[in-house]
């Protein structure tokens, strides 16, 4: 049996290592985070990777707020590497039916501080150039939004937190939380019984695989999404802001050099489990991309295919997270459910979950994202329709 600790983390993802650092940069006792990888290996580090505030609901939209602060200024947050950070605008664009909820979300976003406007479509060459407007009635548009790098983040978090005394069991599997009484009381591992006073459960796709025993299993749906990695001839066209257009259904962001990422919502594959998930690209789906692509950024569509990948999405019922104490099982926190949009909540998220778990008040209230929302018919509302825009 291991050494005991106080806080037993699942998960060395975005969220489990968010959380951990925080925990440990806070002296909340000693910490602990098991995975079966290594920090950032699974989902986490195959993230679009998207910063931007844009959300029907004021609850995510703060903590995307705060979580992109402190993508911003890492080095002063963190202190250890940098996180990726590129800005360069986003632009939610939308057809004419969606006008009136794109307007309508920017102003309830300005109202709690950000900095954000609705543009007429004729305004929107002057943010990328390329976009073709067919289609476009208009977009919200964020300044300060752009990309990071989920896997830098990962392994900052994850050497900041190791310099405080963070303990880790990598490249080892948790078969089961152990429950005793009602409580949590640790981690059945690969490396034997890990007891803990408290357990996180960041776990991503798999946390069901943990919960159901416990009778706890959480309305989460897996399905598998892919993204594809493009690029343009030197001097070719690319993109020049981050753009999820509510018309086509893709979802652009420049990369490095010549590149360019590119998501095409064309049918999600459902999935069982997060272990059945294939991480490459579907045949068929680079043809998907480029009738997107020449929907919205004509000039892209001629792309050469670097590489994609795919990773499986923890989709709620109402595309909105679950944070809170888990119901029937005392000790045990959940952070899970991220239904595809999780990447820029996540700094925040590690805040509030180590607030919660010490008993403090965390900085940002998250009521409105408890599991029981669920059964007491409490759903988030969404703007746009069920999806990861939210």
């Amino acid at each position: 049996m291991a050494r005991p600790v106080d806080i037993a983390i699942v998960g060395a993802g975005i969220f489990g290592l968010a959380t951990a650092h925080a925990l440990c940069r806070d002296g909340a006792g000693s910490v602990c985070v098991v995975d079966q990888g290594m920090p950032g290996s699974g989902d986490s580090g195959r993230s679009f990777s998207m910063v931007r505030r844009h959300y029907s609901n004021a609850v995510t939209a703060r903590l995307a707020m705060q979580g992109t602060r402190t993508i911003i200024d890492w080095s002063d947050e963190v202190g250890v590497a940098d996180a990726g950070y590129v800005r360069c605008g986003y632009l939610l664009t939308v057809p004419e039916r969606l006008v009136d909820a794109c307007r309508g979300n920017v102003e309830m976003l300005r109202g709690i501080g950000l900095d954000t406007r609705f543009l007429t479509a004729a305004e929107l060459p002057a943010v990328d150039p390329e976009l073709s407007l067919e289609g476009l009635a208009g977009a919200a548009h964020e300044p300060d939004g752009g990309f990071a790098d989920a896997q830098k983040m990962c392994l900052g978090w994850f050497a900041a937190a190791a310099g405080r005394g963070l303990r880790h069991q990598l490249a080892c599997r948790v078969s089961a939380i152990r429950v005793e009484n009602g409580r949590a009381v640790g981690l059945e591992t690969g490396e034997g019984f890990l007891p803990a006073g408290q357990v996180v459960l960041a776990a991503g796709a798999w946390a069901n695989d943990l919960l159901r025993p416990l009778g706890a299993e959480q309305p989460i749906e897996l399905r598998r999404l892919q993204v594809l990695v493009g690029r343009s001839e030197p001097g070719g066209p690319l993109p020049s802001a981050v753009c999820s257009d509510a018309v086509s259904n893709v979802v652009v962001r420049p990369d490095r050099g010549h590149r360019f990422c590119a998501v095409a919502y064309a049918g999600e594959d459902r999935l069982e489990r997060a272990d059945d998930c294939d991480h490459g690209l579907s045949p068929g789906y680079v043809e998907a991309v480029r009738r997107g692509l020449g929907e919205r950024f004509p000039r892209l569509s001629g792309f050469q295919l670097v590489r994609g990948f795919a990773g499986p999405y923890d989709i709620t019922p109402d595309w909105n997270p679950i944070i809170g104490p888990c119901p029937g099982v005392d000790g045990l926190h959940l952070a899970v459910g991220w239904s595809g949009h999780g990447f820029k909540l996540s700094p925040a998220v590690g805040e509030v979950v180590a607030a919660e778990v010490t008993g403090r008040t965390p900085p940002v209230d998250v009521s409105q994202l408890r599991p029981e929302r669920f059964d007491q018919g409490r759903l988030l509302p969404l703007a746009y329709g069920p999806g990861a825009r939210a």
